[in-house]
């Protein structure tokens, strides 16, 4: 059951966005992903100083690894992926410091925690229930420690044909509702959110980034996906708020050989505000022989516990090392 904070009633209330920016700094992270993530008894010191937060957003994104992982609802295992010697170091010394620092961590992953259905007028909320888990080094007493690299997602489906969602304020209040709760249980202080729209439907996915952008503590960064086709010649996301920008360079039905090409070439999208991050996927391969992303996030159709890791070692260790 997710905690709940009590609001007291001061001479002089609290903001909601102050309120937020102190229920991230106090929450347990082991609540984070309650249903999902195993939490394993502490294997930490009990006399090493729990880490202070990052001061800003920019900070808390800087210190993302240069690998995502997706991990999306299903009972996964990433640990054989996150503690790969292969890339988390280049040699020993470096590997020994990289298990003893989460700051060191080359691998991160991006955690479905919340999927909204939006049918007709109302927006369904379902938290992960999948078990997920992660190195026990991640962990402190109380779970999983801060600036562990561990992103939750907000997830949002949209129903089709007659039940297509109104895309109304009750439904932009829920998701906005949803990024705030998952940014008070990210220990990365990230949060991103994932949200599919078409031409018609921009509108309202700005509203909601704008919004969750303002209510959101000043320390906690906004990443949000990307269609690919709104990077190329489409300049509507470069006045979103979004801290981060992840243009999913997959699926892309009809726009793959155009998209691809420019990939190819240049080895990112056109527009800046989408070239600091790149979304690709396993299963499509080759990839763009010149990537020139600072991050990477890789979707994974099939549960990572069951993707050999030693397998892309060689092809992965060229992008992050």
């Amino acid at each position: 059951m997710n905690k709940i904070f009590p609001i007291t009633t001061p001479a002089r209330r609290l903001s909601l966005k102050h309120w937020l920016a102190c229920a991230l700094l106090l929450a347990s992270s082991a609540d984070m992903f309650a249903k999902g993530v195993d939490v394993p008894p502490s294997t930490t010191s009990t006399t090493t100083p729990a880490p202070t937060p990052f001061a800003s957003r920019q900070a808390a994104l800087a210190a993302l690894p240069p690998l995502m992982l997706w991990v999306w609802e299903r009972p996964d295992d990433v640990r054989t992926w996150l503690n790969s010697n292969d890339i988390t170091a280049k040699a020993a010394e470096s590997r020994a410091k990289s298990r003893s620092s989460l700051q060191d961590q080359r691998i991160g992953v991006a955690v479905l925690d919340t999927t909204i259905m939006l049918r007709d007028g109302v927006a369904n909320v379902r938290r992960r229930q999948q078990p997920l888990q992660l190195p026990a080094t991640w962990y402190s007493k109380t779970g999983l420690q801060q600036k562990a690299p561990v992103v939750p997602i907000v997830h949002i489906d949209m129903a089709r044909g007659k039940h297509k969602p109104v895309l109304n304020e009750k439904q932009k209040k829920t998701i906005v509702t949803a990024v705030l709760a998952a940014a008070a249980r990210s220990p990365s202080q990230v949060v991103q959110l994932d949200f599919e729209v078409m031409h018609s439907q921009k509108p309202f996915l700005a509203e909601v980034v704008r919004s969750s952008r303002a209510t959101l503590p000043d320390n906690v960064a906004l990443s949000i996906t990307a269609l690919a086709s709104w990077c190329v010649g489409d300049a509507w996301l470069s006045d979103l708020p979004a801290d981060e920008i992840v243009p999913m360079a997959f699926r892309m039905a009809s726009d793959t050989r155009h998209m691809r090409a420019i990939l190819d070439d240049d080895g990112r999208f056109p527009r800046p505000e989408c070239q600091p991050s790149l979304g690709l996927s396993l299963d499509e391969q080759p990839w763009p022989a010149k990537l020139r992303s600072q991050r990477l996030y890789l979707f994974n159709r099939n549960a990572w516990s069951a993707t050999p890791m030693a397998s892309w070692s060689v092809r992965l260790g060229s992008l992050v090392l």
